[in-house]
This record gives structure tokens, C-alpha cells and sequence, in this order.
């Protein structure tokens, strides 16, 4: 299994304070430009960064690496993955039955290696996961296994996807926003 800084992850005490350290560091102004430059180019290097902010290379290192420590930033690659080679790719929303703690199906999901992305939600479906599988058979084996015949859910919606025409991974800035780096 995974390590995680989901909220699932957390007892009820840890999350309050987790959170809390988290959003103080994520809402950091400088901490939120050094965020803005990463998201544009993640390969960007510190000294740049340092220039563009008027501050020390090391102080950018520094920054980066207490948001990498508590969750708030990763650094990744993303690649698209129907160009991949990944047939089996599908955003699937669950429904969950009556008394199901959304908490304990997610734990599920995050321990399986196809899922890259879980999140509980609020609406007409409570909770919504990305599955990322090398052919439809393999989803469909995913689907069989994971979600349909257990009991806490009670309804599930594989939306398969055909084309993807955005993958930026740009979370949390708005591009324009006071904190983007363009």
C-alpha cells in the first residue's frame, strides 16, 4: 500500500492539525509563486525561481522541500495515458449505500495500483476514481473486482474515456490568480 496524505489517511485529531500546517504553508504568498513556476515547468531550476522572486537559491530549496514534506507539493511527470497505450482508461463514480463510510471504501481504492486518483465527493455520486488500465479487459476485471457486488456500493458509472484534449495537473492556482507565475 501506498503512503498517502489523504484525508482518509488521517484519525479525526491528526486531521485538524494537518490540515491546519498544510493550508498555513500552502497559503504562503511566496510559497504559492514557487508553486505557480513548478506547475508551469517542474523542471524549472531553484537559482531561476530564486532570480524571478528576488530571494536565495536556498531558501526556494528549502520552501520545496517542506511543501514536498507535508503533502502540499509533488513534482511529477504527467503523461497522457491513452497515448500510453492504456485502453482501459476511466473515470468511474460510485454511489455508496446506507451507512458505508466513504473513508473506509476509499482505503480500498488507494491500495489498488491501477487507481491514480480517489476523491470523495458531494452530489449525486460520493465517491469518483480514476482507473488507469492497459486494455478494456483488464478494466473490466478492475470493475468486477472493485466495485460492482459489494455491498457499500450501490451504484457505479464507468465513464470510459475516448480522447484526452487537457491533462495539465494545475491544481489550485487559477491561472491569473495573484499566486500564478504568468
Amino acid at each position: 500500500m501506498r503512503q498517502s496524505n489523504s484525508v482518509a489517511s488521517f484519525t479525526e485529531g491528526e486531521l485538524d492539525q494537518s490540515y491546519l500546517d498544510r493550508r498555513a504553508i500552502a497559503n504562503d504568498a511566496m510559497n504559492r509563486k514557487i508553486i505557480g513556476f513548478l506547475q508551469e515547468d517542474g523542471r524549472m531550476a531553484y537559482a531561476t525561481i530564486a532570480r524571478q522572486l528576488g530571494t536565495a537559491e536556498g531558501t526556494i530549496r528549502y520552501r520545496v522541500n517542506q511543501m514536498t514534506e507535508a503533502g502540499v507539493l509533488r513534482v511529477i511527470g504527467v503523461a497522457d495515458p491513452l497515448v500510453l497505450g492504456n485502453e482501459g482508461y476511466a473515470l468511474v463514480a460510485m454511489r455508496l449505500g446506507a451507512g458505508a463510510d466513504p473513508r473506509e471504501v476509499s482505503k480500498r481504492f488507494e491500495a489498488c495500483a491501477e487507481v491514480t486518483f480517489v476523491l470523495f465527493a458531494a452530489g449525486q455520486y460520493d465517491l469518483v476514481v480514476e482507473v488507469i488500465c492497459p486494455t478494456h479487459r483488464a478494466l473490466r476485471d478492475f470493475l468486477l473486482e472493485n466495485c460492482y457486488g459489494n455491498a457499500d456500493i450501490v451504484a457505479v458509472e464507468p465513464m470510459m474515456a475516448l480522447s484526452i484534449y487537457k491533462n495539465f495537473m494545475k491544481w489550485g492556482l487559477p491561472k491569473g490568480s495573484d499566486f500564478s507565475a504568468t
